[in-house]
């Protein structure tokens, strides 16, 4: 794997904000938004020493029809990890 190219406060601001996209998708392939009643990303992103530690929250409030299952949600949030990482490799990767 290359190395990570060094990160600017504005590469560290895109790289969230395209991570909460991932998810979003990600999670919105696993939740129809008639189950959905509230989604809360919190994205916290730690770049010390040339790494990049991303690490996600996600609140999700369910309507009380749903029959969405805690793991569904767990699936869809390792599924935008890895789309995340092919994300970093193409295009933060040196």
């Amino acid at each position: 794997m290359s190395k990570l190219k060094v990160l600017t406060n504005e590469d560290l601001s895109t790289i969230s904000d395209d991570f909460g996209e991932i998810l979003e998708r990600e999670v919105s392939k696993t939740i129809s938004t008639k189950e959905l009643e509230d989604l809360d990303l919190d994205i916290v992103i730690i770049y010390e020493n040339e790494q990049l530690d991303v690490d996600v929250d996600v609140g999700v409030i369910f309507d009380e029809l749903s029959e969405i299952t805690q793991d569904q949600i767990i699936k869809a949030i390792d599924e935008a990890y890895l789309k995340f990482d092919s994300y970093i490799d193409d295009n933060f990767r040196v």
